[in-house]
């Protein structure tokens, strides 16, 4: 498995506030993704000039503000099985796993506490 990208994830029910400390700091939208569903939050992807990057998801159900680190992977099963046999597990529970069409992803959760958001972005051939 291959790691594509690693940086910072803010998981937040107010994401457009969350957004503007970032763009005081620097930073600009580069991709946002809108297709919300019941399974699967809007969010978008921010850099800076120096290509420091972070994501912000939108997610309506959570109680408070959560930081994760988000881990683009070539491999998204290997990724899966590599966390689970370290104890981590699906906060979405075993084996939902939200997949676009376009992405799988999935957050992860250490025995510590600590979250990845585990991504495949599927290739288009």
């Amino acid at each position: 498995m291959k790691i594509t990208s690693f940086s910072p994830l803010i998981m937040t029910n107010d994401s457009e506030n969350a957004a503007k400390v970032f763009e005081a700091l620097g930073f600009t939208k580069r991709h946002e993704k809108k297709d919300a569903t019941e399974n699967h939050d809007s969010g978008f992807r921010m850099k800076d000039a120096e290509g420091h990057g972070i994501s912000i998801a939108q997610v309506n159900q959570i109680p408070r503000d959560m930081l994760a680190v988000q881990m683009n992977v070539d491999d998204f099963d290997e990724a899966m099985a590599l966390l689970k046999s370290h104890g981590f597990t699906n906060k979405r529970g075993e084996g939902n796993v939200i997949d676009t069409g376009s992405s799988k992803t999935a957050v992860m959760v250490a025995p510590s506490g600590f979250a990845v958001n585990v991504v495949y972005h599927v290739k288009k051939n």
